[in-house]
This record gives C-alpha cells, sequence and structure tokens, in this order.
C-alpha cells in the first residue's frame, strides 16, 4: 500500500473521478473522513449515490475490500485523534498568553480547511467562477457577509458580472430576479444558520442557478442541494467562531482565478485604475499643508 495517506489519495486521483466519485470524495473531506468508518449503504446515502460507486471509489484508492479501506482509515483517524486535545492544552499554555493560543487554533484551522478541499472541487469551483459566460451572484449571513464582501471586492476587478445581494435595499429575494442557469450563486452559511439565506439559496437553485456554498464542518443545510460546497473549521480561543480559515481559502481561490484569467483580469485592473486616477491621493498628489 502507499505510503500516502488516504487523504493524500483521494485528493490526487480525484480530479478523474466520475462526477458520482466526486460526490463521495467530497462527503469523506467534508466529514474530515470520519464518514469513510460508516458502512457501505450509509456512506452512499449520505453522498447520494449507490453501494457500487462507493466500492469503485475505494477501489481506485487501491483497497482490495472496502474493509480494507476502514482499516486503513480508522489507523490515521486513530493517530490523528489528539489533534484536538493537543491544540486545547496547546491554547492553555501557550507562550504568549492569547497571542500563542490564537495561533495555535488559527494555524491549525487553516491546515483542517484546506486538508478538507480536493483538487478536483478546487478545480470545478475555479473552473465556475473564470466562466465569462456566467455572472457570480455573492450573498452571506449576519457575519459570514464580510466573507461574500471579500470574495466579490477581488471577483469584481478580475471578471465581469459579479455582483452582492444587498441587505441595506431592497428585500434579498428581489434580488433574485434576474438569476438563472447562466448564474453561479455563492453563498456563505455558518452555524446558527440562517433561515434567510437558506431560503435564498434554494430559491436560487429553483431558478437555475449552480450554488457554491462557503459552511463549516457541520454543513448547513444549503448543503443538501449545493452544487459545490467548501467546508471552513472555525475553532476559535473566543466565544466567536472564526473566519481565518474562511478568509485563507478564499484567497487560494481568488488567487488561483487571476492566473487562469491571466491577460484578461490585467487588463481589467488597468482600466480599473486608469477610471481612479484623480479619485486617490497618489504620490503626485498636492497634499495642502497645515499652514496654506
Amino acid at each position: 500500500m502507499s505510503d500516502a495517506t488516504v487523504a493524500e489519495r483521494l485528493r490526487r486521483l480525484a480530479p478523474g473521478f466520475a462526477a458520482a466519485e466526486q460526490k463521495v470524495a467530497r462527503t469523506l473531506f467534508s466529514s474530515g473522513m470520519i464518514a469513510g468508518l460508516e458502512t457501505v449503504a450509509s456512506l452512499a446515502a449520505r453522498a447520494n449515490v449507490s453501494g457500487p460507486t462507493v466500492l469503485r471509489l475505494t477501489a481506485k484508492l487501491g483497497f482490495a475490500r472496502y474493509e480494507d479501506f476502514q482499516k486503513e482509515l480508522r489507523n490515521e483517524l486513530e493517530e490523528r485523534k489528539q489533534s484536538p486535545l493537543s491544540l486545547h492544552a496547546a491554547g492553555r499554555s501557550a507562550v504568549g498568553g492569547t497571542l500563542g493560543k490564537c495561533s495555535a487554533i488559527f494555524s491549525e484551522g487553516v491546515v483542517s480547511s484546506f486538508a478538507r478541499l480536493s483538487q478536483g472541487d478546487f478545480e470545478r469551483i475555479v473552473d465556475r467562477l473564470c466562466d465569462l459566460k456566467k455572472a457570480i451572484v455573492l450573498s452571506g449571513g449576519r457575519v459570514s457577509n464580510l466573507a461574500a464582501q471579500m470574495l466579490h471586492l477581488h471577483l469584481y476587478q478580475m471578471r465581469p458580472d459579479v455582483r452582492m445581494i444587498q441587505t441595506a435595499m431592497q428585500s434579498r429575494r428581489d434580488q433574485l430576479l434576474d438569476v438563472d442557469k447562466r448564474t453561479v450563486f455563492v453563498m456563505f452559511d455558518f452555524r446558527r444558520y440562517e433561515k434567510e439565506s437558506v431560503a435564498l439559496a434554494r430559491s436560487a437553485k429553483e431558478q437555475g442557478a449552480e450554488i457554491l456554498l462557503f459552511t463549516d464542518p457541520w454543513q448547513s443545510p444549503i448543503s443538501r442541494f449545493a452544487d459545490f460546497v467548501i467546508s471552513a473549521e472555525v475553532a476559535s480561543p473566543s466565544a466567536y467562531d472564526s473566519l481565518v480559515p474562511t478568509f485563507a481559502l478564499l484567497e487560494a481561490v481568488y488567487t488561483e482565478v487571476f492566473e487562469r484569467l491571466n491577460k484578461k483580469a490585467l487588463e481589467r485592473v488597468r482600466r480599473l485604475e486608469r477610471l481612479r486616477t484623480g479619485f486617490e491621493w497618489d504620490a503626485d498628489s498636492n497634499i495642502p499643508s497645515a499652514t496654506s
């Protein structure tokens, strides 16, 4: 058997999986691989695929029997099981107090979040965001709207037809008027999930849009009908969930989008910079002195 972990093999082989197998891979990643300890029937039900699809995927990973796959996975999870306790201990005794605690928890959260996202899903998500035939519409919850705004600000500079659902204007649902099959609807919904966000995403789906969901490991109800799901850790040393891993994932996404769009993105940024000339201070600006 390969020295690579099950998750590493899954990420490496995922781009070549069939669509149904991708669903199984996504289910495994979003559960932190724990779903692989369930029966074939249970894992298949979770991923909304057939039992033979699950067995085909584990065979592609190099396992002759599903039991062998589970044994290997159980051994790897056993090695990892101390991670939450170690993280907790490190947080309590971290050198530097709050700074040490935050450094340990946020670093682990970023690493875990990136490990959850398969290379295949990452590629497909970037493909959708780079498809200039599709409009991008973004929305978030009371706090996660900040993440939606960050992605919007970057994508807007790289490509046309990118807009935010505005919360301070008319009803959010009214702003779905032009959403259709040519739309990628990007929703951010984290635990203490908001009914309005779920209803908004469902309406967009019913109108034909593809749904890209950013959520936590416990999965927003939107995940049941989303086309793409990115799960980010939310562990925090405070009483509030953290968006640090989510922002790190967003950086990876729009970094790749910029690389893919290349000259088109560069030209759009140049046009934007020309529009800004005269509206922002620069080195040649005549700034009046305090005595003038």
